[in-house]
């Protein structure tokens, strides 16, 4: 079942349940520490709040939001709300794009309409594609909690193929995203003609003695950051319902654990607002609330570390890598191609972990060059 849908319309009662609990803050006793030193910076989260509780439109916010091409499809009982931007010259074979996390489908509407609409940005002949954005179940616009044992990329495919009739397409991940289309790039390699990645899954076991001098240095990144940065992926594995209530009860609390992500993990300089404006920011901590679904974001990490998560093996598709050089971790093209067929591996000269935010233009051509090479 198919049908258009506006997926968000948010009654005064709740916005100004919002507006209350963010006036009302209880704020933390303050730290004789330096700005980001321990965590998020408290005084750019209070100048933050200040907006959000006064200035911030957020009624204009959701009119752009509710006039995107909205659909809705029910699979199995799982309710899913996708975007759909058709193609200005239909004929390639479409594309799939997933989001990550602390993100939503909105992340990816800019790539989306350089994909689908490329005369809209520039007045070149370039070919067009229709484009599929899949609200990820759990997160804004598809607060559906399946049981532990549906595989999302077994509801995107499904999405693709019996909803929307497509016999093939190719399909975009970062993050948890990326993730997810790795699984269903190897599950259905007979439907996904490519795969682009922004981050790879790790080979399943790596023999110690095959691991290069440019693989060891990743290795050793990856441990780096996991030992200064990945305390927040440890909690949403091990005890995301212990977490939840907390960031669910206060709007800072939850704007104060992703505003902290979106500078440390982009191409900031350490100033975030260079990348994020006050009003994206707060428009993706608003949507995460009024769709009640800050803690059903957290269960992917808590599936994955649970085994409810099918792990990759190996992906035998054309796959391209994009690595963005402020994003997490930066794996060589040899680690990739421990899982993954790569025809085309590309260090970007910006951009960061919220790539088709930061670098849309840049995502957009990447992705188009795979789709040169596989359609």
């Amino acid at each position: 079942m198919t049908a258009t849908a506006t997926p968000l319309e948010v009654p005064d009662s709740e916005l100004e349940d919002l507006l209350d609990r963010v006036r009302h803050t209880r704020w933390a006793t303050r730290w004789p520490v330096d700005a980001w030193e321990g965590g998020t910076d408290q005084d750019e989260l209070r100048r933050l709040a200040e907006y959000w509780g006064s200035g911030f439109d957020w009624r204009a916010q959701e009119a752009v939001i509710v006039e995107l091409p909205w659909r809705n499809t029910i699979i199995d009982g799982t309710a899913l709300s996708y975007l759909r931007f058709d193609a200005e010259r239909p004929g390639r074979t479409p594309v799939l794009l997933v989001n990550g996390w602390p993100s939503s489908a909105l992340e990816l509407v800019d790539v989306a309409r350089r994909l689908a609409e490329p005369s809209r940005f520039d007045g070149e002949a370039t070919e067009s594609v229709t484009v599929i954005v899949p609200a990820l179940p759990g997160f804004p616009f598809s607060a559906a909690t399946p049981s532990l044992d549906v595989q999302t990329h077994e509801l995107l495919h499904r999405l693709m193929t019996e909803s929307l009739g497509f016999d093939r397409y190719v399909a975009h991940g970062g993050d948890l995203g990326a993730g997810i289309v790795s699984r269903l790039a190897e599950a259905h390699p007979d439907a996904v003609a490519g795969l682009h990645l922004l981050a790879v899954a790790s080979p399943l076991e790596v023999d110690p003695s095959t691991v290069t001098t440019a693989e060891r240095a990743y290795l050793d990144e990856a441990a780096a950051w996991n030992a200064s940065e990945g305390a927040y992926q440890h909690q949403q594995q091990t005890r995301p319902l212990t977490l939840a209530p907390a960031l669910a009860d206060s709007p800072v609390g939850f704007l104060s654990w992703i505003l902290e992500k979106h500078r440390a993990w982009s191409d900031s300089g350490g100033d975030v607002g260079s990348r994020f404006s006050d009003d994206y920011l707060l428009t993706l901590a608003s949507l995460y609330w009024f769709t009640g679904s800050i803690s059903t974001s957290l269960r992917p990490y808590f599936e994955y570390a649970t085994g409810h998560t099918k792990r990759v093996a190996r992906v035998e598709v054309p796959t391209a890598v994009a690595i963005f050089p402020h994003d997490l971790t930066h794996p060589p093209r040899s680690w990739a191609e421990r899982v993954y067929d790569v025809d085309r591996y590309t260090v970007m000269p910006r951009g960061g972990h919220f790539a088709p935010h930061e670098e849309p233009a840049l995502l957009a051509d990447d992705i188009r060059e795979l789709l040169d090479l596989v359609v």
